[in-house]
Parts: structure tokens; sequence; C-alpha cells
């Protein structure tokens, strides 16, 4: 029997299996299909819309803009001078090139302590044993002898005595012998030996001298004359000055903490020094006139001038926060984005140690047209928009004057051996002196209130006592304020001492002079911190120098020293 039409139907689309292929098909991605394997026109980018272009480079302000020719040819005239004078003070000194200018300021004479008495010991012991006279050691320890107490610096320690008790047959006073070297006397020691020949004395002579060699190698050479006066102990920082006269320039720097010195950290004098250098001042040199190819400015990360151009990733412009206040963060960023591709580079290759005044620049472009390059800080003093990044306070010349100081570009700092606390007591309204690390006999940095207890008060039967004052640890040094001299406001702070503190302060930070004075401004609320430390650094000729220099920064807070006067006090019962 045949089915009814519609039944078969529905009997074919429910009994019958489904089409796995789905009836709606849809894509998420569409991928050319290119009907020649040739991509040169592709290639092309062909505009299809110039106007377009155009409309955008009106919009970005190209049309407005005075785009000259490229320079192709840079000639500049510049005059240079070197520095042939240096100012410590009263001092006036000539400058050796040679010494980088911050061991020629901060240089403090070697600490002799026993561990540098043990090394020249040893190296004047080698240098007789090369020359078979390694008995005469014995001589110098008797005639050179090495006083622990007076002539060991640093503060004594169980461990230093030890050590210098178990080699004290062969040390001397290194520091004596050193200097009988340098001044001749050291042939008048050698006399007083028993039973001297001719052949052994010059032997050791010879000695003396690979000593000496030794020590200004490996501690430098005697170039710290003007280090005393470069310090001001009032100011607590270095102030120096170091003069070109040839050029009729002074340079000072009168606030140098001993962290970095570069051209920034002086002002200039015009005049020239009014003492005289020891040494003949170099010439200023005639005018020299350089050629150079102008080569555009680059920087990681700089805005490309073509379009389809992907810049470095490496520097993200789009995450500099800046406010509206940060002026110099503004200006830096608009010239990287702005102005970068309108500057180019002229290489100048500069002495080091000198000063020089660029006479004027004229840059040729490929059209032949040539312009004289103007300071941008020229007029006169009353004009607001005179300013230039790279001219000294005080150099008022139509030229400007570029300074290239003989600094290091880097140094080694050892751990501090001497550090000194200037803090504020507002509970005692004392300023204090606080030594908080000695230099040991050993060179190693010591606390010296390690050991210290505070006296206890007598034994009494009564219930309370009345105290005058407590005490400090010794090495608390008071700073009481005192007027200046012809001045009834201004005050100035004066070194002190309680009466069971040793007349005179245990370092070297704290004791410059008798009375000592130090500026009121110059101890802020957060303090100061001064540090005593080895430095180490490489000059440009390769050679290393090792010199003591200071270090200013500011201190991490006030102070409390527990000094209390008119006290009453419970007197403590004894535990049952």
């Amino acid at each position: 029997m045949p089915l009814n039409p519609r039944i078969a139907a529905l009997y074919n689309v429910v009994l019958q299996p489904r089409d796995p292929v789905p009836l709606i098909r849809g894509w998420n991605r569409l991928e050319g299909r290119p009907r020649s394997a040739d991509f040169e026109r592709s290639l092309r980018a062909e505009v299809r819309d110039p106007l377009w272009f155009l409309t955008r480079r009106w919009q970005f302000g190209e049309f407005q803009g005075e785009d000259a020719g490229s320079p192709i040819d840079a000639r500049l005239a510049y005059q240079s001078g070197t520095l042939d004078s240096f100012q410590a003070g009263e001092q006036n000194l000539s400058y050796d090139p040679r010494i980088p200018l911050e061991t020629r300021v901060e240089a403090e004479a070697p600490i002799f302590d026993l561990t540098l008495h043990m090394q020249a010991a040893r190296v004047f012991e080698r240098a007789l044993q090369a020359k078979g006279r390694a008995a005469r050691i014995a001589d110098y320890a008797t005639h050179v002898s090495l006083d622990y107490a007076a002539d060991v610096a640093g503060q004594d320690t169980p461990e230093a005595a030890a050590l210098f008790a178990s080699g004290h047959g062969f040390l001397f006073d290194a520091q004596k012998l050193i200097a009988a070297v340098r001044d001749g006397t050291h042939a008048n020691l050698i006399s007083s030996f028993s039973g001297m020949t001719s052949d052994e004395s010059t032997d050791l002579l010879a000695a003396g001298t690979s000593l000496v060699a030794w020590f200004e190698t490996v501690y430098g050479p005697p170039s710290g004359e003007g280090a005393s006066a470069t310090w001001q102990p009032d100011r607590l920082d270095y102030a120096f000055s170091a003069g070109a006269s040839a050029a009729g320039v002074h340079v000072t720097a009168n606030t140098y903490d001993g962290s970095e010195v570069d051209w920034h950290s002086f002002d200039v004098k015009i005049d020239a020094p009014s003492s005289s250098p020891t040494t003949q001042p170099s010439p200023l040199s005639a005018p020299v006139a350089l050629s150079f190819l102008p080569s555009s400015i680059r920087f990681s990360g700089m805005p490309s001038p073509r379009y389809w151009e992907m810049e470095d990733s490496r520097t993200d412009f789009g995450a500099i926060d800046a406010n509206t206040n940060d002026l110099a963060k503004l200006l830096l960023t608009e010239f990287m984005l702005l102005y970068s591709n309108d500057w180019c580079v002229v290489p100048l290759e500069l002495p080091v140690g000198s000063f020089t005044r660029v006479q004027g620049l004229v840059v040729t472009d490929v059209f032949g047209d040539q312009t004289f390059v103007r300071a941008a800080d020229r007029g006169s003093d009353g004009d607001w928009e005179r300013w230039s990044m790279y001219r000294l306070n005080g150099d008022t010349t139509s030229a400007m004057g570029l300074f290239l100081p003989p600094a290091l570009t880097a140094k080694a700092s050892g751990p501090a051996f001497e550090d000194v606390y200037f803090l504020r007591d507002e509970m005692a309204n004392l300023v204090w002196g606080v030594e908080a690390r000695l230099p040991s006999k050993l060179g190693e940095p010591l606390n010296p209130e390690i050991g210290y207890t505070a006296p206890s008060p007598p034994a009494s039967t009564a219930e309370t006592r009345y105290a005058l004052g407590t005490t400090v640890p010794p090495n608390w040094r008071p700073f009481l304020p005192t007027h200046l001299p012809d001045s009834t406001r201004s005050i100035r702070l004066q070194r002190g001492r309680l009466p069971s503190q040793p007349a005179q302060p245990l370092g070297t930070i704290l004791n410059p002079a008798s009375p000592y004075f130090i500026a009121e401004e110059e101890i802020p609320r957060a303090g100061r911190i001064v540090q005593r430390a080895y430095q180490r650094a490489r000059w440009i000729d390769g050679s290393t120098f090792l010199w003591i220099g200071r270090l200013s920064i500011l201190g991490r807070g006030e102070g409390l020293s527990g000094l209390v006067f008119d006290q009453i006090q419970e007197t403590p019962k004894p535990e049952a």
C-alpha cells in the first residue's frame, strides 16, 4: 500500500540519518587570493589619494615650517687655555695635570696604624733580602724603634696589642724611616749601625729608596700639601679654586661635599688670580678653526621622520608621567618628540683641565648658504631670557666659556673608618658631635661606646636623691651656642666638653683646632654626617691613586643624648 506523500516526507526527515555538514556556514578570517605571484605592485605602496596626504601635512603644520637645506659643513673657531694654578686656602700651588682634582683636594696623610707599619716592615725586609742584608732589620728595629702607644695611630684594642707583641722584634717606625729617606738623613742613620761597611751602606740606601717607591706607588705621592687647607671645619665641606692665568679665568668651588665634582660645582671670576702661579703660565692658544661634517643626533626611542618606519620600542614615551609643574621633564619630552630631528652633533675634543671659549660657528647647507650661529644667551644682563645650560655663574663675557675640570668619572670608596654624626637634641637644647666610629690601631672601624658603662650613683639610704646632671658617653661632644664676633643676635656653635670627658676628642674630624666653631646653619634639623674613608680611582693615563677623603652628607634626624639637669631620682630598693 503506497504511503501518503506527507507521511513519506516526515519519515525521511525523522527516521533517516542526518547530514553531518551544517546548513549555515561562517568565517572569522578572510584571506585574499592573489591572482599573480608577482608582489612588485603591492610593495610600491601606491598613493591613491594624494590630497589626503597634503591635508595631513597641513594638520601637522608642515606648511608653516621654515625648513632650510641640510647642513653639510660646520666650521668652529675656539680658544682654549689650560689650568696652571691651584689655590687651597691661602696657599697658591702649581697645578699638576697628572693628579686628579679629587685627589688634590681631598688627599690626607696616610694613617700609620699597625697594619701600615707591618706592611712597610715586610716590604723593607724583602728589599734587604734581595741585597743579602736581611740581618740588618734588627738594627732598624733598635735605632728606629716603634712605640706602640705614641707611634701607632688609632684606638687601642687587645687584638692590636697582641699582634704588636708578636712582631715587635722586626717592627720599626716606618713613618720616621720614610721621612729620613726623603730628606736625606738615612745615611746618617745607617752610620750609627755597628760594623757597617761601604757596600752594606750602599745596599741599605737602595733598600730605603725601594721602600719609598713602594709607599708612593700604593699610597700615592706626597700630593696632599693643600688638603688641610681645602677642608673647612666651620662649613663641613671643601673649598678650593684653580686658575688659567693666560685666559684671565679663575674658577672656584666653595661647597664641595666630597661626593662629586663637575663643571656645575664651580663659579667663575673673570679677573686673574691675585698671586702669580709658581709655574710659568701656559699661553692661551691661538684661535683654532675646525671643519666638521654635522651628524644628526640619535637616541633610543627617537621618533622616526618617515611615516612607514616604526620607532624603537625600548623607550616608551607613552609611559612618561609628567605633571604641569615638572618643567624640566616637559621640556625634555617636547624636545624628544617634536624637535629631535632638528639637532645635529658637532664633535669637538678638548684637553682635560682646560677652559675654552667658542669664538664662532658657521654652518653651510646643501644650497651653499652660510649661517653664523650666535650664542643662545646673548644679550644684556637685564634680559630675563638670557639663559644657557653650561654657562658658569660669573661668566659675563659675550663668548661663553666651557670648563672641563680634571675630575674623575668614578671612584671606589672603602668602608668608612671614622664617622661623626652632628645631631640636634631638642630635649637637651644642644648640638652633639657623636663619634660613631673611630679607627683602631689595626685600621678597622671601632665603636667607642662598646664597653662603656655609665657611672653608678653613690650608695645611699635615702629614698630620693638629687642629681645635678646625668652623663653621656665620652664620644658625645656638646656644641654650645655662642655669639658671633661683633653681633648680639647671630650665633655659632662652639665645641665643648663635659667634666667626665677627656680634653680632646678621640678622632680627627672633631679635633681640627681649639677652639673649634661651626656655622649654626650648617647643622640642619636632620643633622649632618661626616665620614672619612679610603678612596681609590684610576686616572686617564692608567695610573691608580689611593687617598683618604671625607664625605659630608645630610643626617637621618634628631638625636637624644639623655642629658638631664636638676633631677630628683628615687633610690632603687634592694630586692627582698
